[in-house]
């Protein structure tokens, strides 16, 4: 029986200033690797990341080399061909001082076949850094619905950024989970859920957020379970949680109905991520809570947290 040596997979991120660690969370949770300072990471996971946030693409890793002669070898060596090909490079910094147009057109050259740089049905990535490459063909990016999402017809000037809703929800949930918003809102979380195929349900104690949520997700042609509720008061079982716990940035002296709502949500599911502007730790581990991270989200002068848990039996 011959052995087949196992693909290697590689994910480039966004490196935006002072997002490091949750950017890095990210991609371990979808990939299980953790990024190089790069944004580079390298995986035998291959993921579909057409729903990251600062995940933004996965290419399928052919050649690994230290040098432009070795690589356009290795290409020859395998008489690689594709019809309507494009190569991409990303330099990584930016700032390193190779051409990428003529990198491009050298890669290209060792490819045989047709290239289409306009419309191509394949793309070869070359990713380029001070002392290696790696060459392989690009099988997904990211979608950027994010982008869209943050120009819904609803909105408050407490609602969350819709990348960061996306990020939550990719930190804890996958495609086909059941994931549970019980203080949605205008239903950001909602909504990147529902873009992942996720099954999303989001509850709201005010009647206009339910109707906000409902009219922003129907916008966008996405379907959820949106009713009214009391977070203190809401049963069931579900797979996930991911919630902006409201009354945090009013609360600064009681705290009782963000117990309440987290003594409540603690049988719901077995895995949780809250934002909040406090740090809640003390309160997440007295109510029975494990917290597997807590992720700072800076912006201006305020920062958010991320607290990851999970329910300790």
């Amino acid at each position: 029986m011959s052995l087949k040596s196992i693909s290697k997979y590689l994910y480039l991120t966004a490196t935006p200033h002072g997002l490091t660690e949750l950017v890095n969370a990210e991609c371990a949770a979808l990939t299980g690797s953790e990024p190089n300072t790069d944004g580079i990471a390298v995986s035998d996971r291959c993921v579909d990341v057409r729903r990251g946030a600062y995940l933004k693409s996965c290419s399928e890793i052919l050649f690994e080399t230290t040098s432009l002669t070795e690589l356009c070898a290795n290409i020859r060596s395998i008489g690689l061909h594709a019809d309507e090909f494009r190569v991409s490079v990303v330099k990584k910094p930016r700032s390193l001082k190779v051409n990428s147009m003529t990198l491009a057109r050298d890669v290209g050259n060792a490819i045989e076949g047709s290239a289409n740089l306009c419309q191509p049905r394949t793309t070869f990535l070359t990713v380029v850094t001070a002392n290696k490459m790696w060459f392989g063909q690009l099988l997904s990016k990211s979608d950027g619905a994010w982008l869209a999402h943050n120009q819904r017809p609803y909105v408050t000037s407490s609602s969350l950024p819709a990348r960061l809703a996306r990020v939550l929800v990719n930190l804890v949930a996958l495609p086909g989970d059941h994931l549970l918003d019980p203080c949605c809102g205008t239903g950001t979380i909602v909504m990147s859920a529902a873009h992942s195929g996720i099954h999303a349900a989001g509850y709201d104690i005010n009647p206009r957020m339910v109707g906000a949520t409902a009219k922003n997700l129907q916008h966008f042609g996405l379907s959820a379970d949106v009713a009214l509720g009391d977070a203190r008061q809401i049963d069931g079982q579900y797979d996930v949680i991911a919630t902006d716990l409201p009354y945090g940035i009013n609360l600064v002296r009681d705290n009782s109905k963000e117990i309440e709502i987290l003594s409540n949500l603690r049988t719901c599911a077995p895995k949780a991520a809250f934002i909040d502007l406090r740090d809640i730790s003390k309160t997440l581990t007295d109510l029975g809570y494990q917290i597997e991270a807590v992720l700072p989200v800076p912006k201006l002068s305020i920062v958010r947290r991320i607290f990851i848990t999970s329910a300790i039996e």
